[in-house]
């Protein structure tokens, strides 16, 4: 009997895992995967863009604690959107979903703007894999 016991509650915490269940709150884990299956870095670089170099791909912060003067990297993957302050880019289940419209070319950033941006670091440089242009809620009097 106590062999059975400790076999079906052994069975019930893998199960709970492994179906992504969180066994002490009973909410899904978000794990850092998207959806098309490659890892997703849920860390957010934000900052002012001091400078944007399109022929090197190329973006620089204002002050960025993270990665200082170094320089932020963009590729052919990169994909960038329109957001606003609240934009959640950090929770992969939970966070927001952009339509086509939200999509915008590297030409609408400009020197200035404020971005957020999740990243990947590969052989010691910061690589951009999305970037939301987050644009500030104006005031109507």
């Amino acid at each position: 009997m106590y062999r059975t016991t400790k076999l079906l509650m052994l069975a019930f915490f893998f199960g709970a895992f492994f179906f992504g269940t969180n066994a002490y709150a009973w909410k899904m884990l978000d794990w850092p995967i998207s959806p098309t299956g490659s890892y997703t870095n849920r860390e957010v670089l934000e900052g002012q863009i001091k400078t944007l170099d399109l022929e090197t791909m190329e973006i620089t912060f204002e002050k960025c604690e993270l990665i200082g003067k170094e320089p932020l990297r963009l590729t052919k993957d990169t994909v960038c959107y329109k957001g606003d302050e609240k934009t959640d880019i950090v929770s992969v289940k939970g966070g927001t979903i952009f339509q086509k419209d939200d999509k915008l070319s590297f030409d609408n950033l400009k020197a200035g703007d404020y971005i957020k941006c999740n990243y990947e670091i590969k052989d010691g440089k910061f690589w951009a894999r999305r970037i939301v242009l987050t644009a500030s809620y104006l005031k109507m009097e």
